[in-house]
């Protein structure tokens, strides 16, 4: 099997609908028979508990070595000696929904802190930036999965930027007004930002290039948490202008130039929110999610064209 496509979603405007739509994407694909896994980079773990949730598992029952947290914690101990190989056991990290989706959890009760105080105690430089790809490397846990997908928190620390750069792809949910349209046009010029200041500029951005490849691509954005009866034509027509001012790569503008939209739009029902915590799926993502393997693999859309 070849490696996984690695894919990050998030945005820095919160209640957006991100870890909802995580899930619900996931279990979809699950659906499609892609093996999926979830990281959950979130400090405040919502997919984690969702996930475990499933399993009949809470936070506050894991072990230290059952979180993402235990593969930072480690990295800062096993960095104080650079004559030991870097490698973590998998087997208590990994684990599995009944319905087929596996994920590695945060966790808000980690002996030595959450994420975000993990994240304040790692250095600002490259050094801690490529936690996530050593981790995969030693592990080769990327060849057992098609999609690895990350949810990352509303936040630009040193954890969130390493995920941009060691993805390949990334995802925007986004609620569609003024301010989110803001945030989206920030967001995306961050990757950018981040990814030529390591890639790029930096005096280190050869071994960057070869540890972490491309810059991760934008697949597309979605609008979630729509109201009925809210007419925001507008405000998607001046994103798309920003957008395309901004020059940012899209996978979607491949098919149609100047789109960077899904055709996809997620409704503001409660019952979405509730079924997800609940661990059910929800048929509004199925179109999104055929969307979206529609851009990564097309040709498994050759016989509908």
């Amino acid at each position: 099997m070849a490696e996984g496509k690695k894919i990050f979603v998030g945005n820095y405007k919160g209640g957006v609908g991100k870890t909802t739509s995580i899930y619900q994407i996931a279990l979809h694909l699950t659906e499609a028979k892609k093996k999926v896994l979830l990281i959950d980079l979130d400090p405040q773990c919502s997919l984690s508990e969702i996930c475990l949730t499933r399993i009949d598992r809470h936070l506050e029952q894991l072990e230290n070595n059952e979180s993402l947290n235990f593969i930072y914690d480690m990295w800062e101990q096993f960095k104080q000696f650079p004559y030991l190989r870097y490698t973590i056991n998998t087997t208590n990290l990994i684990k599995q929904t009944p319905e087929q989706i596996h994920f590695i959890p945060s966790n808000l009760f980690y002996t030595n802190g959450g994420l975000d105080q993990i994240a304040s105690r790692l250095r600002d430089g490259f050094e801690d930036l490529v936690v996530l790809q050593q981790f995969f490397q030693s592990t080769e846990i990327e060849s057992k999965y098609d999609y690895i997908l990350f949810d990352c928190p509303p936040s630009n620390n040193v954890i969130t930027q390493g995920a941009f750069l060691f993805s390949d792809y990334y995802l925007i949910p986004s609620i569609i007004q003024t301010m989110s349209i803001r945030g989206v046009v920030h967001y995306t010029k961050s990757v950018e930002k981040i990814y030529n200041h390591y890639c790029v500029d930096h005096k280190k951005a050869q071994l960057a290039t070869l540890l972490f490849g491309p810059k991760p691509k934008l697949i597309g954005i979605f609008e979630t948490l729509k109201k009925a009866n809210v007419n925001n034509t507008q405000a998607i027509r001046s994103l798309k202008s920003e957008l395309k001012e901004a020059d940012i790569d899209s996978i979607l503008s491949d098919f149609e130039e100047g789109n960077y939209f899904f055709k996809t739009v997620i409704q503001h029902y409660e019952a979405i929110a509730r079924d997800t915590a609940e661990g059910k799926k929800r048929s509004e993502y199925a179109e999104l999610t055929d969307e979206i393997l529609f851009c990564l693999e097309p040709t498994l859309f050759n016989s509908l064209i």
